[in-house]
């Protein structure tokens, strides 16, 4: 691992360091004011204002504003880095021809540049997945319902596929549905659809929608149109963005 750092780099210091950067498969960022353009599938401007550039080794080009977690531009990697110097300022150039689309950095003026010869192999893995969902109430039915019994995972329908389809201490049939992040209402409208499957040859059929939580609303929802909701806690996420609903759901 190398680090590089400069400090307030004139414009031809940016573009050969950007240069070298991406020739060398390094992670380059630079904090600058500077004014955005795009054009692509549509076209856009950005006037002058403080962000970070960032320019990955895939071809990556992100532009991040001082607040928010999304870039306010961005280019997926597959493309290609360029960088030269226009009229006194440096140019950062990302571009890919599939679709056809640039973004193009113009810095007004540098305030400092970083250079991170990085190593990365690692896997990032999740804990609490909805596979790892699936893999607990196959093995434990129970924790839905005393009785519960599973026939079942995945089975295919014209809605596509049923999380399980189980029957409870009576052979009744019920149809669960499982889902990792806070229950909504479109989950609610999947649940109905398969259920609706088994209402249409006139067999009596539960529903169940398995989640972390439900707002109200949903349960709301469910209850009304003769539904069920079970909530597992214990695979509730911390994780900002995982859990939340739209507006509508609450």
């Amino acid at each position: 691992m190398v680090v590089e750092k400069l400090d307030a780099p004139d414009p031809e210091t940016v573009a050969e360091a950007t240069k070298a950067a991406v020739r060398d498969g390094a992670v380059l960022t630079v904090e600058a004011r500077c004014e955005v353009e795009y054009e692509g599938r549509t076209s856009g401007y950005l006037g002058p204002g403080d962000r970070v550039l960032v320019a990955k080794p895939d071809g990556t080009f992100l532009v991040h504003q001082p607040t928010g977690h999304k870039p306010v531009n961005w280019m997926p990697g597959g493309g290609s880095v360029s960088a030269r110097v226009s009229e006194g300022d440096a140019v950062l150039l990302a571009r890919r021809t599939n679709p056809n689309e640039r973004v193009e950095a113009r810095v007004r003026e540098a305030y400092g540049l970083t250079r991170f010869d990085a190593t990365d192999g690692a896997t990032y893995e999740e804990s609490g997945t909805e596979a790892e969902m699936h893999e607990y109430i196959e093995a434990n039915p129970e924790v839905l319902e005393p009785g519960l019994r599973i026939v079942e995972h995945e089975r295919e329908s014209k809605y596509g596929f049923i999380d399980f389809f189980a029957r409870d201490s009576d052979s009744v049939p019920v149809v669960v549905e499982v889902k990792r992040i806070q229950a909504t209402l479109n989950h609610f409208d999947q649940l109905q659809r398969y259920v609706s499957l088994y209402e249409e040859t006139n067999e009596e059929v539960r529903g169940m929608l398995v989640a972390p939580s439900a707002s109200e609303r949903v349960k709301r929802a469910l209850r009304d149109n003769g539904l069920e909701f079970v909530g597992l806690s214990e695979f509730g996420t911390d994780a900002k963005g995982s859990t939340e609903a739209k507006l509508t759901d609450f």
